[in-house]
């Protein structure tokens, strides 16, 4: 876009944060516009975060992606340089044994009585006919699996763990939309076509498991920011904005170090945080605070597997990544993993020490670990996601359309107040909310790719330790 020399610049688009909702949105709209990527964090990647202590490398978010994703159309050079990797996810059942995710239908029902089975089958056709009405996350699972499982399995206990508050207060339509893993597993249908599928080798083409190259998720999304710069983006990272002002169409985003001009503004920031800078009431909708623990165990590591969730009745944390089975450290310890911790909302994060205390009991206690278990290190990240509650879709619908009065596009998990379990999900919703929310001169036409070569004489960006 042309300017004066002396007169700010006035891009077409300023996008606010620098996960994968804001790289997608600026590969789908540099085209035709031009584009400044504004990130509070020093590093791209948005809540994928990662730390290096002591040589050990850890994550905040899942580590996990599929080589089918829709992130890899825009940005091959992410899955040129992922890592292929056989992960194996397990939990801890209700009754303490280590069992297969989400479900393992041996382990949970193979010491049922035969009372126990009875009961769980009139159970399961009484909520699958019940005619009650279904508007909350516990009675759409009951109706899948009945009450009886849903008790035996410890869905309700990890559907706590994993945003704080009871299955009850979780908004059907989420669990409908994002729940559809348990009406698979409760199919018929599927079940019966898994069968076949394995009896004649059919291996389905559902793309390989990959995960992030060693060095971080900063350096990992370092490369789609590169090849945005080159196509024209702009970034500025680590500066935090402080006030966002429209006048006559033109959108004014002040920072502590100067003030940034657009036409129209993306924000992939949380839904109040973007509210309260454009001088709006604040929708107060719960998030999610997740501490984080990164922990080193000098011993076994009994149940074996890279991801543990836990589905047990006691133990407060929810999910433990072993980092040291994709990223070995120097040989100090024999693992090193995170351990994730939900903080329900309104509520302090626990001191590391005491969570960390609590978590080891616990894990002792299953005999999960063995030998010296050790905290090397937390993080504590706020607005880590969205919580679905009861009734919030008017509330955020009405703070989305009062930004959309200022020409503010919502988008991705914190922009939209959308639970998104992984980026595969965000990328291919931020395309369809680009989609429908913008005029088609602002959307790319159809044109032959354009091969960029990656350039190598940009400044690395630092991984925070």
């Amino acid at each position: 876009m042309q300017h004066a020399e002396n007169e700010p610049r006035v891009y077409d688009y300023i996008i606010m944060g620098c996960g994968i909702s804001a790289l997608t949105a600026a590969k789908h709209l540099l085209a035709k516009n031009a584009i400044l990527i504004l990130e509070s964090y020093g590093v791209p990647g948005g809540n994928h975060q990662s730390y290096v202590i002591d040589g050990m490398e850890f994550d905040i978010g899942a580590i996990c992606f599929n080589t089918t994703d829709e992130q890899f159309k825009h940005f091959p050079e992410l899955l040129d340089s992922c890592l292929p990797k056989a992960v194996d996810v397990r939990k801890i059942c209700t009754n303490g044994s280590v069992g297969q995710y989400p479900f393992d239908w041996k382990t949970e029902a193979s010491s049922l009585t035969l009372r126990e089975r009875l009961s769980c089958l009139a159970s399961l056709l009484a909520c699958r006919f019940r005619k009650d009405r279904q508007d909350d996350a516990r009675s759409y699972a009951r109706s899948r699996i009945g009450d009886f499982l849903y008790q035996r399995v410890g869905l309700d206990l990890y559907i706590k763990r994993l945003f704080g508050v009871d299955a009850a207060n979780i908004d059907y339509d989420f669990a409908l939309k994002r729940m559809q893993w348990l009406s698979r597993e409760t199919s018929l249908s599927f079940r019966i076509g898994r069968f076949v599928r394995r009896q004649m080798k059919k291996i389905p083409s559902w793309g390989e498991t990959v995960v992030r190259p060693p060095g971080g998720f900063g350096r990992y999304y370092e490369k789609a920011l590169f090849r945005l710069r080159d196509q024209g983006v702009e970034f500025v990272l680590d500066e935090k904005a402080l006030k966002i002002e429209t006048t006559a169409g033109i959108t004014a985003v002040t920072t502590a170090n100067r003030t940034y001009l657009a036409k129209k503004l993306i924000s992939t920031i949380p839904l109040d945080e973007a509210s309260g800078l454009c001088g709006l009431p604040e929708t107060k909708l719960p998030t999610v605070t997740l501490l984080s623990l990164f922990v080193a165990l000098r011993g076994s590591w009994l149940p074996g597997c890279s991801i543990l969730y836990n589905f047990h009745k006691l133990g407060n944390w929810k999910r433990i990544t072993v980092h040291s089975d994709f990223y070995p450290g120097p040989g100090s310890y024999d693992k090193h993993c995170t351990v994730e911790i939900t903080v329900p909302p309104g509520m302090m994060a626990p001191a590391p020490a005491d969570a960390f205390a609590e978590v080891e009991a616990h894990l002792r206690a299953m005999k999960i670990i063995e030998g010296e278990f050790v905290l090397i290190g937390s993080s504590v990240l706020r607005n880590a996601y969205p919580i679905p509650e009861k009734g919030f879709k008017a509330r955020r619908d009405a703070a989305i359309a009062r930004l959309a009065a200022k020409d503010v596009t919502c988008l991705g998990r914190q922009g939209k107040f959308e639970y998104i379990p992984h980026s595969n999900v965000a990328a291919k919703e931020t395309i369809t909310t680009l989609n429908k929310a913008l005029e088609p001169a602002e959307l790319p036409q159809q044109r032959e790719p354009v091969v960029v070569e990656l350039r190598t004489d940009l400044p690395q960006l630092t991984v925070p330790t």
